[in-house]
């Protein structure tokens, strides 16, 4: 191949997956389109780095000294025979020494931005710049949104100068090795893993170069990590049939192994008796589906602050009676929230009644949330708080354990087992993440008004399914 530079792009990605890296280069076809929430994330990216520019493009003042227009740069490019960066802010103080500033839409410095920060610098000093000092412009996560933002309040400077000192050794290093890899004629095909990335078995590399993996891995195995997870790979073993009866696994791994060697089902009837009997009716069948964005849609709210816009409810007033269904969706982030938990609250019995959900922690911290922000109907919210009960619990609890569920309790892996008539895949939503950015982009104009109407009903379509999974794997916990 042709001498090409390394971008910090390139760089980070070398140090994430050298194998990934490295097949970006040189066999761009097998590498997977850009997801949703990839492009999701660098929307939101984006947002912040023009913020960044809208603040300091007339100059202002950093880091307590007025820095005139003429001084700042957005977009610096500079390059060498070998490697290639933008920086997002450069304050020139003469013609060959400056400061850098790197803007990310994070809320808190990360150790890929001091790595991020380290390479730019590297790449600057290699074509003579001083670089005095180094910075990170990120998100202040405490900062109540208004609308337009206090950009000064929304974005914070915190100064990574000594951090990056520590690292330009390794930077420059390792930058040299990144190089060299990805201008390699091959890599060599593999039979065994060892330490697999980030990534784990969804690896582009492994999945190309590996013969193919069996259906159930160890990587399934419940918070199965670090040295047990390599000791088993070290051991050549990725099956999860051949995971020996004398490894040391937690009491809940060991289940689930013995489960999936044996194909068999573990059904404790007794505690699950126990746990449907203490449910009260009229049962509520609750899930929420929220939004985080690095700009709230409502004032008052922190940045990635999750904010319910939808809710599917389904009821079951007394034994035997009837499934009512009800639920709510914000047609616009215009949309006043209280409108959303007006409604609610006429729907769940202020007082009475089991509040079932999928994941507690989510559901009671959004109602906590919502309490604090709308104080009239806090009573209320407490109250279903104090009502909730977690059905996922008799799955993650091994109250019931089905190989087919692979060490998850996860909906998405109980409904299938216990209600094979009902699955997402006929739905044009079929997860949380993708059911978050559609909603945004039917509500901020980028959608026909037909696309939007479509959307509003897809979304409605995929809540209501994970309330009525929860109402029909009750009703299976019921018979056994």
């Amino acid at each position: 191949m042709s001498i090409i530079r390394l971008s910090k792009t390139n760089y980070l990605s070398y140090l994430a997956c050298p194998e990934e890296c490295w097949m970006s280069f040189h066999q761009p076809e097998l590498m997977p389109p850009f997801s949703k929430d990839a492009k999701h994330n660098v929307e939101q990216g984006n947002i912040i780095d023009q913020l960044a520019q809208e603040r300091f493009k007339h100059g202002g003042v950093i880091n307590g000294a007025f820095i005139p227009q003429h001084q700042i740069a957005f977009q610096y490019q500079v390059q060498s025979e070998k490697f290639l960066v933008k920086a997002d802010i450069t304050v020139f103080h003469g013609e060959k020494e400056c400061d850098i500033y790197e803007v990310k839409s994070s809320t808190k410095l990360k150790t890929e931005h001091k790595v991020d920060i380290a390479f730019q610098r590297m790449v600057f000093e290699s074509q003579g710049y001083k670089v005095r000092r180094t910075f990170l412009i990120h998100v202040n996560s405490k900062y109540p949104f208004q609308n337009p933002p206090d950009l000064k309040e929304l974005l914070q400077i915190k100064e990574v100068t000594a951090k990056v000192d520590g690292m330009m050794e390794d930077t420059r290093r390792q930058a040299k090795e990144a190089w060299e890899w990805i201008h390699r004629d091959r890599l060599p095909a593999i039979t065994t893993i060892t330490h697999p990335c980030g990534n784990g078995l969804d690896c582009v590399y492994l999945q190309h170069y590996h013969p193919p993996f069996p259906a159930y891995t160890i990587f399934d195995i419940s918070r199965l990590r670090g040295k047990k997870q390599n000791a088993l790979l070290e051991m050549g073993i990725i099956d999860i049939q051949e995971v020996p009866a004398d490894f040391k696994l937690s009491d809940k791994q060991r289940l689930q192994v013995d489960v999936a060697q044996q194909k068999k089902v573990v059904i404790n009837q007794a505690d699950i008796k126990t746990v449907l009997s203490d449910l009260a009716y009229p049962i509520h069948f609750l899930d929420y589906e929220t939004f985080a964005y690095v700009l709230p849609s409502h004032e008052g709210i922190y940045p990635y602050q999750q904010m319910v816009f939808q809710y599917s409810l389904h009821v079951i007033e007394s034994e035997g009676s009837e499934v009512q269904h009800f639920e709510y969706l914000m047609p616009s982030k215009e949309t006043p929230m209280e409108e959303l938990f007006e409604q609610m609250s006429q729907q769940i019995h202020p007082t009475e009644g089991t509040v079932i959900v999928w994941n507690e922690s989510f559901e009671k911290t959004q109602n906590k949330l919502m309490a604090k922000r709308l104080p009239q109907y806090a009573d209320f919210l407490h109250s279903v708080n104090d009502r909730v009960y977690d059905l996922m619990k008799v799955f993650s609890q091994g109250l019931y354990v089905h190989p087919d569920f692979k060490g998850s309790a996860s909906i998405k892996k109980v409904l299938p087992v216990l209600c094979p008539e009902l699955n997402y895949q006929g739905l044009e939503i079929q997860n949380g993440g993708d059911a978050v950015i559609q909603w945004h982009h039917m509500t901020d104009g980028r959608m026909t008004e037909e696309e939007a109407k479509q959307t509003f009903q897809d979304l409605l379509k995929y809540c209501e399914l994970d309330t009525w999974a929860m109402v029909r794997i009750w009703e299976e916990l019921g018979k056994v």
